[in-house]
């Protein structure tokens, strides 16, 4: 498709900081700092919408962006700017300043959510996760609250069968290291560590 719109939206938007375009589902995203905040279309553009205000697009009656997939449409979380505010410059800028710092909020927090993903430590397999899910430890946060100790005690609480080197595997999750690096003496005194673990409980 042509990029003349594209090229014009780029250069009224030059204001904003680190903007550029790219080719995306057959226009244009626009982007700050990398970070998609709308679309653009055959001289159209759409800004990406978030719980902050997307009410407010709606009550301006700014449509969806609906884009064809394989098997249909789908519409998209992206509000259509109406031709009347294409040609108002300031307004349409102080709704795009407000539009780019939510996206670029919400691309940071789902980077930190990301970060704290219990997949992303080593050694955890999906099945692993899964389970340290169904004992109420949802993220690398929690965990380390929880310790390996009671993870383990929570899992084995829950399935009697887990093999006793899984305590090994959430001990070295933890400390950022592959389980077949633990030492034998290691592997010792996390076992006495866990044996203590369970007089505690049983004292209680």
């Amino acid at each position: 498709m042509s990029s003349t719109f594209a090229n014009k939206i780029l250069e009224d938007f030059s204001c904003f900081e680190d903007i550029s375009i790219k080719t995306f589902f057959g226009g244009f995203s626009i982007n700050s700092k990398g970070v998609m905040f709308g679309w653009i279309g055959k001289g159209e553009l759409y800004l990406r919408g978030h719980d902050h205000y997307r009410s407010v697009f709606i009550d301006l009656g700014m449509p969806t962006l609906t884009l064809p997939t394989a098997m249909s449409k789908k519409s998209l979380d992206y509000y259509k700017v109406s031709d009347e505010l294409l040609k108002h410059s300031n307004k349409l800028h102080a709704m795009v300043k407000m539009v780019i710092e939510y996206a670029i909020l919400e691309h940071s927090e789902k980077i930190q959510l990301k970060k704290q993903q219990i997949k992303t430590l080593p050694n955890i397999n999906l099945s692993l996760e899964k389970l340290l899910f169904s004992v109420g430890i949802t993220n690398i946060e929690i965990f380390n609250k929880v310790g390996y100790l009671e993870a383990f005690y929570r899992i084995k609480s829950i399935k009697s069968t887990i093999s006793d080197n899984v305590l090994f595997v959430l001990y070295s999750a933890l400390n950022y290291c592959h389980v077949e690096v633990l030492s034998k003496s290691t592997k010792t005194d996390i076992e006495v560590a866990y044996q203590d673990f369970l007089d505690n409980i049983s004292d209680n």
